[in-house]
């Protein structure tokens, strides 16, 4: 994840735990298409307007976030690139008024203005910018049980896990082996339809966003699907040549899926994790001084300014604020590792934080 995004991120979690009552909270979303002084003048109406709210309580809070967000528009020349968000409010803490006063610049457009008044900021497009614009589905099969994926970054979302009946391969008593074999022709033919309206279902409406379909566990099965699962042509022109090969089709098999995925789709958050740190490995095994690891150990190097690449877990980056400025500092790059990746359970029994040295 990019320092940016895992910033971003860090924010929005922030965001959502405050708690407001009534109209106390005030969000604020403006794009960069907006003009300076027509926002200024949309602020002063709902300000005058705020004198017509009933509730005393209701009307001090709506007033009091209006005028400070009036205050810092007119310091402005203009609107950022990227727009701006106000999260303005006063948060009822013990008995007294905790003033939360939050301006951000996000790293990506804005896409409508927005203003409510409530008792939650409303984060939802700042939250989908912290999500990976990449979107792996991985797909696994065997005869009548389907389980379903999205590899987001590196970070893997269980989205079906389902059973369809089919009768086993042996010949019950009476039935002819050729009527038998029908049957169960007819049912798995059922299943791999039954599998392609899923994958229209989820995918169809935002296939844009769909960077490839993997398909995993038995092999012949999955080949099958693809010769006789009426699939969607555009659903087909997503999925990838290589089939993976796994035992287990439920979530514990999409985690081994994911690492065979990431060496299938080298664009993806996950293939970049891999490489660093087996980068990482092959010159701690040649025993170089280009490599460190350990907090203590790589926050030193980064003071230096030897560090090239600092990969971190995302846990503890996440109680690390002044790592993100130490990296801006000396012009070195950050990885964020993820928790649920084979790297990640590496990095975190060499501590958690590791290095690859400039000198």
């Amino acid at each position: 994840m990019s320092v940016e995004r895992h910033r971003l991120k860090r924010k929005v979690e922030q965001l959502k735990a405050y708690k407001g009552r009534h109209s106390s909270f005030t969000t604020l979303y403006i794009p960069p298409s907006k003009n300076l002084t027509d926002v200024i003048n949309f602020v002063k109406t709902e300000l005058a307007g705020a004198d017509n709210i009933k509730s005393k309580a209701n009307r001090k809070n709506v007033a009091d976030n209006l005028t400070a967000i009036l205050s810092e528009l007119t310091k402005m020349t203009g609107i950022p690139e990227n727009g701006l968000v106000f999260f303005f409010g006063i948060e009822e803490e013990g008995g007294t008024g905790n003033v939360i006063r939050e301006l951000v610049v996000p790293p990506s457009p804005i896409s409508q203005f927005v203003y409510l008044c409530g008792r939650e900021f409303v984060t939802e497009e700042l939250e989908n910018m912290t999500k990976p614009k990449s979107l792996v589905v991985i797909v696994l099969l065997e005869g009548g049980k389907v389980t379903i994926g999205y590899l987001r970054g590196k970070h893997m979302e269980l989205v079906r896990d389902e059973d369809f009946y089919i009768i086993g391969k042996t010949r019950a008593g009476g039935q002819s082996a050729k009527r038998y074999l029908r049957i169960r022709e007819e049912k798995m033919m059922e299943f791999f339809k039954h599998v392609g309206r899923i994958l229209a279902d989820l995918l169809l409406d935002n296939l844009d966003g769909v960077d490839a379909i993997v398909l995993g566990g038995n092999t012949i099965r999955c080949q099958e699907f693809l010769e006789k699962g009426d699939l969607d042509y555009r659903i087909r022109e997503k999925i990838a040549e290589t089939i993976i090969p796994v035992s287990i089709i439920d979530e514990t098999g999409l985690y081994q899926a994911m690492k065979e995925a990431s060496r299938i789709l080298r664009e993806t958050e996950i293939y970049v994790e891999r490489q660093t740190w087996d980068q990482f490995m092959e010159d701690l095994m040649k025993g170089l001084n280009t490599v460190t690891y350990g907090k203590n150990e790589v926050l030193e190097a980064l003071r230096q300014g030897r560090v090239d690449t600092v990969m971190v877990l995302e846990d503890i980056a996440d109680e690390m604020d002044e790592l993100y400025d130490m990296v801006a500092d000396y012009g070195s790059n950050l990885l964020v590792f993820s928790n649920q990746t084979e790297s990640g359970q590496q990095l975190k029994a060499f501590g958690g934080m590791a290095a690859r040295l400039r000198w």
